[in-house]
């Protein structure tokens, strides 16, 4: 489609058929579709930070996860996913005015798990079913990558991309009892298997400055082995945060390490150590406890210098990685509504911190860090 002309263009060289679509196929879809401003903010009663609240329309919104920024490269468009129209859709806000624009509106897009390209500030990537795409945020255009190959029954999850952006981490569920990991060449579409395994594969990330992809043993609790790494080229699997004497355990009992994520500056992890605290896992394996606590996720920022953290009664903190010394930002982020996870991570600058909240509806709310009042 010649962006904005009406005019589907085939074939190539100087012989093109020129196809005029009809004024009803025009509007079939939604992509592009300019939502206004819907932005509104408030004052946290506990904190007096002020909050920014991105969606006020229908529907619900939700961020993507927060192992990655949520925002395309040059920090400008903030990426989420939303339902006003029915179904899941990604969508694309811009931080300076809160216009939002509609990028997608076709059935089985996996919304929540879109990967904006830290290398190309138009690209997002998502899934639908097997099939990879790529989405240009501007022109709306999109651009089939390849197709994550038989055998699978499903178990597609989020990708991540590698530190150069030129390879797609992927994952599938074989059969009834195998999974897979795998890459996918993000120019040619070109899929390599990295590694399988007989248990279930879950939260697999590719390393910001590494060729090595961590991923976990996901049982929905505590697993014989939780962490994993393994080269990109599927040598070296090897268990990553690992203790095996009791006496070394940050608890009494077998510790349950969960919600990693890459710093990206670093190449090191953060992890929650479920009811005991946040811990930075350095490339060796080894870890040390940065702050003590009940949290949930945790994510830092660009230059690793900052954590941005939430708990179960869904209160947002901001902590100083090298002292532990923590500040509370947000609170009643969960409303009424406690199938809300705030899952609160930074922009690609370290300005912005960006978290679900429903406290009036479930959307995506934004903090300017620049404008915190004094303590």
């Amino acid at each position: 489609m010649v962006a904005g002309s009406g005019l589907w263009v085939a074939g190539r060289g100087a012989a093109m058929a020129v196809f005029t679509l009809a004024p009803s196929l025009l509007l079939a879809s939604n992509a592009g579709k300019d939502w206004g401003v819907e932005h509104r903010s408030h004052v946290d009663p506990v904190t007096q930070v002020r909050i920014g609240e991105m969606t006020a329309g229908p529907g619900a919104a939700s961020n993507l996860y927060f192992h990655f920024p949520n925002f395309t490269a040059d920090n400008r468009l903030l990426i989420f996913a939303s339902n006003r129209t029915g179904s899941w859709q990604i969508f694309r806000a811009e931080i300076e005015t809160g216009r939002i624009v509609q990028l997608t509106d076709e059935p089985g897009v996996a919304a929540q798990a879109a990967c904006p390209d830290h290398t190309q500030a138009r690209r997002v990537y998502y899934l639908r079913g097997p099939d990879v795409f790529a989405l240009d945020v501007l022109d709306f255009s999109t651009r089939k990558v390849g197709t994550i190959p038989s055998p699978h029954t499903g178990g597609f999850q989020q990708p991540t991309l590698s530190g150069d952006g030129k390879w797609m981490t992927l994952a599938k569920q074989r059969d009834e009892r195998n999974w897979e990991i795998g890459l996918m060449n993000t120019a040619t579409g070109e899929y390599r298997t990295v590694i399988t395994q007989g248990f279930r594969v879950g939260h697999v990330q590719h390393s910001p400055t590494d060729p090595i992809i961590f991923y976990v043993w996901e049982t929905g609790g505590y697993a014989p082995q939780r962490s994993w790494l393994v080269n990109a080229d599927g040598t070296g699997n090897r268990p990553f945060y690992a203790r095996t004497d009791p006496k070394t355990w940050f608890t009494p009992l077998k510790e349950w390490v969960t919600h990693e994520a890459w710093v990206p500056a670093t190449g090191e992890m953060t992890m929650i150590n479920d009811r005991v605290g946040v811990m930075l896992v350095a490339k060796d394996g080894s870890a040390r406890m940065v702050r003590e606590g009940h949290y949930w996720h945790a994510a830092a920022s660009p230059d690793g210098k900052l954590l941005v953290l939430d708990d179960f009664e869904g209160r947002i903190w901001l902590m100083e990685t090298s002292t532990g010394s923590t500040r509370l930002l947000a609170t009643g982020t969960r409303g009424k509504d406690r199938s809300v996870h705030p899952h609160p991570s930074f922009d690609r600058a370290g300005r912005y911190v960006i978290f679900n909240s429903a406290r009036a509806q479930p959307t995506v709310a934004l903090i300017d860090l620049r404008g915190l009042p004094a303590k």
